[in-house]
């Protein structure tokens, strides 16, 4: 009876995070990244300049919102279907691994918390962005061969698995050096099952599907990709950890604030991931001593996961390190790190999972599951529905464009002048409405700031002086960023507030 109660409460766990993040692709803002994707890739027609090579580019998505905005129209819900789509295979495989980690409910619900409601991974659950999709085809490549455990042929697990893994490149090139830890950890596996299988076989079962995903769908852009796009990051192993330390605790629901939960909470904040990895450590070294990881053969199916995890964690934040050191490209840093949250947070639980023989190995396994619980509490607390972390700057566009659509019905004004940060998204909605009369929004110069327009769309602090010196009228103010709608005094818009 318990153990279907805790399966029913993960099932219902995983279910309400796909209709949050459902509700979050229909209300939230649309960002200029995912406006970009649209009109610069997903746009066109010519297939070269769907794969055009760029950064922003995150081929096997820009495909998809191709195939859903030209199925369904176009719209906020359709852009991010297929991000919503790799959340919706992410929080299953991460539900699918929770269940064979461990059959403890104890610590089941809190390692998918944490898997799955991390407010960042969360973000990129619903943002139009390719982080989704390739999150969760490297998850499944995980997941084979656990699920493997002869159910099917070994060659057919590794072909699974290595489509996978050329999908997850596809998806998002930040996550190259994940995916070829994980490519090497699937052939140690891989010849370490094989029985009457011969090497070569094992092989092309693991390198051929993969690398055919990979060529047909990045071939054309990798072949053109030009050099010196690849510039942000961190510079230090130190700022990489700490930049995704902090957009994954980053800001409690305001109402929260006021309860004493949320103060202790916030408290043990800045403790709760050192102490995961000192735990961890301390666990690896008890239980090796006292010998719990070769107890029996779940045990050192256990042992074998957990070394498989760090080592593709390991690998990966080595190669990354060299590609510094020889001045490639930067550190990963935030979203071009997110890859290594869930590695850490699988890696985490799998040694929390393990067994444990002397009663030193036991309370070390309870202070795992004890911080896991704390960081899952602090986990739901962070869950938003109106902004994402990483585009705060761009929470109000839907806002902005309802504040316009209302001028320009009212007194038929057009000539605007905005921001940069917000021309993607307010074109966007301009072309999704078609029932405004304005021009395609431009880019302006910052240094020739067009002066004497009717209406201006800026960053309340950084035009601070602009604002002052023209005497414009603010009409609009966002509730979630700095961002307002200005007029000027003698024109024909009334200066006073406008709602959305």
């Amino acid at each position: 009876m318990r153990a279907a109660l805790g399966k029913y409460l993960l099932i219902a766990a995983a279910v309400f995070a796909m209709v949050w993040a459902v509700a979050r692709a229909a209300l939230q803002s649309l960002t200029q990244d995912e406006a970009d994707t649209y009109f610069w890739f997903a746009s066109k027609t010519a297939l070269r300049d769907i794969l055009h090579p760029f950064p922003n580019n995150h081929v096997l998505n820009t495909l998809l919102i191709w195939m859903t905005t030209r199925a369904f129209g176009l719209s906020p819900i359709t852009l991010r279907l297929p991000a919503l789509l790799g959340g919706a295979w992410y929080v299953f495989v991460c539900y699918f691994l929770c269940r064979c980690i461990t059959d403890r409910f104890s610590l089941q619900l809190p390692i998918l918390i944490c898997l799955v409601y991390n407010p960042f991974l969360f973000d990129f659950m619903v943002a139009a962005r390719g982080y989704s999709l390739a999150s969760a085809f490297l998850m499944t490549a995980i997941a084979v061969p656990v699920w493997h455990r002869g159910r099917t042929s070994l060659g057919l697990s590794c072909a699974i698995t290595s489509l996978a893994l050329g999908l997850s490149f596809a998806a998002n090139f930040s996550f190259v050096f994940a995916d070829l830890g994980a490519f090497l950890a699937l052939v140690a596996w891989a010849v370490s099952q094989r029985q009457t299988e011969s090497i070569a076989g094992i092989a092309g079962f693991c390198v051929l599907p993969g690398l055919l995903a990979a060529l047909v769908l990045c071939g054309y852009p990798l072949a053109h990709w030009p050099k010196g796009e690849l510039f942000y990051g961190a510079h230090s192993l130190r700022e990489m950890w700490q930049s995704l330390v902090q957009v994954s605790f980053y800001q409690f629901y305001p109402p929260f604030a006021h309860f004493e939960f949320y103060k202790i909470l916030n408290s043990l904040r800045p403790w709760l991931a050192p102490a995961l990895g000192v735990f961890c450590i301390l666990q690896i070294v008890a239980t090796w001593l006292d010998g719990s990881w070769a107890k029996d053969a779940n045990a050192r199916w256990l042992r074998t996961l957990a070394i498989s995890l760090l080592s593709i964690t390991g690998l990966c934040v080595l190669l990354h390190w060299m590609a510094y050191r020889l001045d490639v490209f930067p550190l990963p840093m935030t979203r071009t790190g997110i890859f290594l949250i869930p590695l850490c947070t699988l890696s985490a639980a799998v040694i929390g999972a393990g067994p444990a023989r002397f009663p030193i190995s036991r309370a070390i396994r309870r202070c795992i599951t004890g911080v896991f619980a704390c960081i899952a509490c602090y986990l739901l607390l962070c869950l938003r529905l109106t902004y994402f972390q990483e585009y705060r700057d761009d929470a109000d566009t839907k806002e902005i464009y309802a504040v316009l659509a209302k001028i320009n019905h009212a007194y038929g004004v057009t000539d605007t002048a905005m921001d940069g940060l917000y021309v993607a998204p307010l074109n966007f909605y301009r072309v999704m409405s078609k029932k405004e009369t304005f021009p395609e929004f431009q880019y302006v110069s910052l240094d020739d700031f067009p002066k004497g327009k009717s209406i201006y769309i800026l960053h309340g602090g950084y035009f601070r002086e602009f604002i002052k010196n023209e005497r414009l009228a603010i009409v609009y103010r966002g509730k979630l960023s700095e961002v307002v709608v200005a007029v000027k005094p003698d024109g024909a818009i009334p200066p006073a507030m406008i709602e959305p």
